[in-house]
């Protein structure tokens, strides 16, 4: 699982056709929410393009 902090940034993954699995409360700030999400190397290339930096191969990333 992919954990992110920015709804906005879920909102868009979610519009490219990722996995919202469910979301929390965050620990150390409840009046925020956490969203998880499969990981996934094309989850990360979609993260490293919507926030605008450099996706670098990893091997942790599942196919």
């Amino acid at each position: 699982m992919k954990l992110i902090y920015k709804k906005s940034l879920m909102v868009e993954l979610v519009k490219l056709g990722h996995d919202l699995e469910y979301t929390a409360r965050n620990r150390n700030n409840p009046q925020y929410q956490v969203y998880f999400s499969p990981h996934s190397k094309a989850f990360d290339q979609d993260i490293a393009m919507l926030t605008g930096n450099e996706y670098i191969d990893d091997e942790r990333a599942v196919e």
